[in-house]
Order: structure tokens, then C-alpha cells, then sequence
């Protein structure tokens, strides 16, 4: 069961410091993508650079009006983006809702090359569709007189992988509070019950499910490192 511990604010400000750096190592790492709504934002963001030729813009929170409560993401989606390099670390949304962003080339060549790596996705395998159930099917395509093995696997997670994802997440316990509020105490709780299940090696169904429920809540949650390192965390653990 975990217990909360009160840290002094220099303990925290060391906390926070030593997650950024394992967050930014993670996206370093695992080159995941930028959530949805912060490729909407840059999106809009790289339309008024082409207009203005400027590389530091500034906007409004009515700007970026097609992304869903923007007033309250805007604080995780600037996190995503910095995380990502693809704006510097002085660009900032004010409480009167002024944006000032300050583009970097890695935000500049951002979707030149997201569509560079799907389009070596897509000419490294083929597209099978099928429509209505397909059992134990095998498919072997661009190849002539040659033979293949079958293979059917279990689900299953890589409990280890897992157990240190739980772990380093609840180094930061103490600070779940101000960064999840209310639903601290869910999350708590979905850790505890992953770690349990991690230990015994057993159900790894539901140990995906859990960290989805894990995802979930992260993602709902604006303006927080803690929450971005979780969601990517998982992402990892997935790849």
C-alpha cells in the first residue's frame, strides 16, 4: 500500500528536475509521437509561420479554437511540445490567455519527418484487410516456392519491463496529489494493483487494462510532467 510522505520544496523542485530528465531520456529513446492535440496545435502553429515567415509567434487561446479545452490543456500540450524539441523552453501561455512560442527546427521539420518514417513503414510490410472474424490465419505475400512457420502466442506483458515502470512512477508519490488532485487516490490504487499482479507474474490482461486506466486518467490531466511521463511511459511499454 502506498503511503504519502511531505517533502520540503527544494525535495520537490529535486523531484521534478530528476523526472524531466528520466521523461526526456524516455522520448529520446522510445521517438514517440506528439499527442494529437499538440500536432493540432503545432499544426496551426506552423500555418502562421508560413504566412509570416517568423519563427516567434504569438497568438491567442481563440487561435487554436478547433482543439477541445484548449484553455485547460494548453499547459500539457506546451509540456509535450518542449519534451519533444519542437519549441523552446521560454515559450509560455500567460493567464490571460496570450501564447508566445518560440519554434525550433526540430518543430519546423516536425511532419517532413513523421511522414518519412510512415512512408518506410508502409513500403516495409502489406495491408491485409479483413472483414468479419479471422482465426489462427496465416499470410505470406512476395515470395515464391518458400515455406513459413506459424507461430501462436499468448497475451502476455513483460512483467519486468512493467514493475519498473510502476516503480519509478511511485518515487513521485508525493506529488501526486498536486498533479492528479482528486484522482491521486485512483491512481495510487491502479499502481498498487499492477504492482501485485507484476510480483506474482499473473493475469497480464488485466495488468493492460490497468495501465490504459492509467493512460486514460493521465491524459485528462492538464499542465502536468508527472502525467506526460506516465502516458509516455506507456507508450513505451507497448512498442
Amino acid at each position: 500500500m502506498s503511503a504519502s510522505i511531505k517533502f520540503s520544496k527544494q525535495g520537490i523542485e529535486k523531484i521534478r528536475n530528476q523526472m524531466e530528465k528520466e521523461l526526456n531520456y524516455q522520448i529520446q529513446m522510445g521517438a514517440s509521437d506528439l499527442r494529437k492535440d499538440s500536432e493540432k496545435f503545432l499544426e496551426i502553429v506552423l500555418k502562421k509561420r508560413a504566412e509570416t515567415g517568423e519563427d516567434a509567434l504569438r497568438f491567442g487561446t481563440e487561435d487554436f479554437c478547433e482543439i477541445p479545452n484548449i484553455q485547460m490543456n494548453i499547459g500539457t500540450i506546451l509540456d509535450d511540445l518542449k519534451i519533444h524539441g519542437c519549441i523552446g523552453d521560454n515559450s509560455l501561455a500567460n493567464v490571460i490567455g496570450e501564447i508566445k512560442i518560440y519554434l525550433t527546427l526540430e518543430g519546423i521539420g516536425y511532419f517532413k519527418n513523421k511522414e518519412g518514417v510512415n512512408q518506410v513503414e508502409k513500403m516495409g510490410g502489406n495491408v491485409n484487410n479483413f472483414y468479419g472474424p479471422v482465426n489462427n490465419m496465416q499470410m505470406q505475400q512476395g515470395t515464391i516456392n518458400s515455406s513459413q512457420t506459424q507461430t501462436i502466442t499468448t497475451e502476455s506483458v513483460d512483467f519486468d519491463k512493467v514493475a519498473k515502470f510502476v516503480e519509478k512512477v511511485q518515487k513521485y508519490d508525493p506529488l501526486l496529489e498536486d498533479e492528479y488532485g482528486e484522482q491521486a487516490t485512483e491512481v495510487r490504487e491502479k499502481l498498487d494493483e499492477i504492482s501485485s499482479l507484476v510480483q506474482k507474474k499473473e493475469n497480464p490482461g488485466r495488468i493492460k487494462s490497468l495501465l490504459m486506466e492509467l493512460k486514460n486518467l493521465s491524459v485528462g490531466v492538464g499542465g502536468s510532467l508527472i502525467a506526460t511521463g506516465v502516458v509516455e511511459g506507456i507508450k513505451l511499454l507497448f512498442m
